[in-house]
């Protein structure tokens, strides 16, 4: 069916759920610090599984060898190697790459854990339902620590492996290759809860909320989903639906302390993204008074204060830029008022002086010349008679008053008075 085409999950059989107590440092400090997983190193890996029943049911005379190396291998839990007859067989290879992946992811060898889980996931058949696995590992048990401390104890199965693989691949960085498995797997909420968390890894907010839409807290798998589900609308900045997703676990002890205080610690963080330093702090108390060694608390703390202080000197900042910003203002007004008084009164001055020399002008004596009068009358009485010849008018100093030839070329006649040349001037005789 896969997870693409449905809306609906199951718990597998013979599946346990566990709640460990876990840090909050992943939880506290910035939106995309919050979905990153923690290094492979701290990373839950599946538990050591049980050998067979104290009083187990041993193989038969009549078992084959392969039967009776494949039962040597599991009765041993520290042995890294299989008969390589068992890994040939068409009956055990599937079981026997199975199982030795599982060994090797138990003991951190992740890289060969994957080659042999890959190659036992591509042969046809059941786990569950294989002849060696009903008669000799009815109780044995795979312990897949998931996310966040949720833990879950499931029986080998092939969705088991499946989930022990995809964990291998994203201990890997191969997160994407783990998607491709666990979507192909038949809905449930172990693998709901994988699938989740791998996408919180890639930061696919918006394909965590689909998956976990319409999901109610009503066990420590749905509780996690809660919570995957609150940080996918934190990152995307959706505070007041980040909130309301784990309200119920932040109220109640009822999914145990290790769910409940890494609720509270995303409490925190939504608080420290709306800046309501208080409130972040808060709850980060609430969870030191119950138990102060949780891993990552005083760091979360620490964390809330720095970010309380570089808000509070931002503010300072802003206000002494905004301060500064407007004394400059102030300055530029007053300079543009002095500077416009300095222009008026240039103006001013310049119009003062203006008038001053146009009365100085006006005061000014005019010369005569200037000062003439042209009288373009024609003037009978004042010209010589025309009958007089020009030898009877007397000499230089001695002609009678009339108009002649301006002696100064101003006018073409000027008038002499007998003694003296006048400013009466005329153009015609």
């Amino acid at each position: 069916m896969g997870f693409r085409k449905s809306t609906s999950f199951k718990v597998m059989p013979g599946v346990r759920v566990r709640v460990s107590s876990s840090g909050v440092s992943t939880y506290v400090g910035g939106r995309k610090t919050t979905a990153r997983r923690a290094p492979a190193s701290s990373r839950p890996v599946p538990a050591r599984t049980p050998a067979p029943a104290a009083a187990p049911i041993r193989p038969g005379m009549f078992a084959s060898k392969e039967e009776k190396a494949l039962f040597a291998f599991v009765s041993q839990s520290e042995a890294l190697r299989l008969d390589e007859a068992v890994l040939a067989h068409p009956q055990y290879a599937k079981l026997g790459n199975v199982l030795l992946g599982l060994r090797h992811l138990i003991h951190g060898r992740t890289d060969t854990a994957v080659e042999y889980l890959r190659e036992g996931l591509s042969v046809d058949g059941g786990l569950e339902s294989h002849a060696f696995t009903q008669k000799y590992l009815s109780g044995y048990r795979l312990t897949l620590g998931i996310a966040g401390g949720v833990s879950v104890e499931l029986p080998l199965s092939h969705d088991a492996t499946t989930l022990a693989l995809a964990e291998g691949l994203q201990i890997q960085g191969q997160t994407q290759s783990a998607v491709y498995y666990v979507e192909a797997l038949d809905p449930s909420y172990p693998a709901l809860l994988s699938l989740a968390d791998l996408y919180i890894d890639l930061n696919n907010w918006n394909e965590v909320l689909r998956l976990t839409n319409g999901v109610g807290v009503d066990s420590e798998i749905t509780a996690m989903l809660a919570i995957f589900r609150a940080k996918s609308h934190l990152a995307l900045g959706e505070l007041v639906a980040a909130k309301e997703c784990i309200k119920t676990l932040t109220a109640s002890k009822k999914y145990g302390s290790g769910l409940r205080f890494q609720a509270l610690a995303l409490r925190s963080e939504i608080s420290l993204a709306e800046g309501a330093f208080a409130r972040a702090m808060a709850d980060l108390e609430k969870i030191l008074a119950e138990d102060s060694r949780v891993p990552g608390l005083r760091e979360a703390m620490t964390r809330v204060q720095l970010r309380q202080q570089e808000v509070e000197k931002e503010k300072s900042d802003a206000a002494r830029q905004k301060e500064h910003a407007a004394k400059e203002k102030r300055e530029q007004a007053e300079r543009a008022k002095d500077e416009k008084r300095t222009e008026a009164e240039r103006v001013r001055a310049e119009k003062a002086a203006e008038r001053e020399r146009l009365m100085a002008q006006r005061e000014a004596p005019k010369p005569a010349m200037q000062a003439a009068i042209i009288d373009l009358s024609f003037d009978e009485e004042a010209l010589p008679a025309a009958s007089e010849p020009a030898s009877a008018r007397p000499e230089a100093g001695g002609l009678l008053p009339g108009f002649y030839p301006d002696p100064q070329e101003v006018a073409p006649f000027r008038y002499w008075d007998g003694s003296a040349w006048t400013s009466r001037i005329r153009m015609k005789p």
